[in-house]
């Protein structure tokens, strides 16, 4: 079961949810964050309405102390592209972009950021795009859900994402989950630019995801794994890039 707890509007919903009251199962959401937080400290702002930002709090515990814990953003991000299509007109295009972002057609919706709160508590950070984009992104690369007639109540979405990756959390140590996220993973196929956390530059063709959910890329011939990175689409036959 999960918690949900609604404020008009905080500044970051992981911030408030790093206080010692909020455990496993807890949600914090607001329609309005001020001065939420992105991969690589990016600014992560929304328009008062425009979006929902969401914090789930999981216990690394209560989940069965995973191996592949890495692989936590991963699913939520399959979870968050079933439940946005489960709403979606039929024939709607919704994929995953390696490693936190969900796309309707090949657009970004959502991105995900998980972090460590305490020893034991890992917040779940979600922001989605319901009738706007956020100012810092740019507006040919991102999308919402009111643009794709998808409708659905703020507190409908929160409630139907946050009990499925509570459900689906302890089967994070699971073979088939591999198989699930490499199926909805648009990145897999492409010629990638990954920038990565050190600033290095890679260019490839990605290949696969590895066990611990990271992005096999194919550099000059010889396959490498990437944990984290920055991920730019260079081109698919037809696509532009993205």
């Amino acid at each position: 079961m999960v918690a949900v707890h609604w404020f008009d509007e905080v500044d970051s919903t992981t911030r408030v949810a790093r206080a010692d009251n909020f455990r496993h199962g807890d949600v914090v959401a607001t329609p309005n964050q001020t001065a939420g937080r992105g991969r690589q400290d990016r600014t992560w702002n929304m328009v008062a309405g425009q979006g929902l930002a969401v914090t789930l709090v999981l216990s690394h515990r209560a989940i069965g102390s995973p191996r592949h814990i890495t692989r936590l953003p991963l699913l939520v991000a399959v979870e968050l592209r079933r439940v946005i299509g489960s709403f979606a007109p039929a024939g709607t295009d919704t994929s995953v972009k390696w490693p936190n972002d969900v796309q309707i057609q090949g657009r970004k919706v959502a991105g995900i950021l998980v972090e460590a709160l305490d020893d034991d508590r890992l917040g779940i950070g979600i922001g989605i795009n319901l009738t706007g984009i956020p100012p810092q992104i740019a507006a040919d690369s991102a999308t919402f859900l009111a643009r794709h007639d998808i409708t659905i109540s703020p507190a409908e979405l929160v409630e139907a994402l946050t009990q499925a990756i509570v459900r689906r959390a302890p089967e994070l140590d699971s073979g088939d989950l591999l198989g699930e996220v490499a199926s909805t993973i648009d990145t897999i196929g492409r010629e990638v630019r990954l920038e990565l956390p050190d600033g290095r530059i890679v260019t490839g063709r990605a290949t696969g995801i590895g066990a611990s959910g990271s992005l096999c890329v194919d550099v000059a011939g010889v396959v490498d794994e990437f944990i984290a990175a920055d991920v730019t689409h260079l081109r698919l036959a037809g696509d532009e890039p993205r």
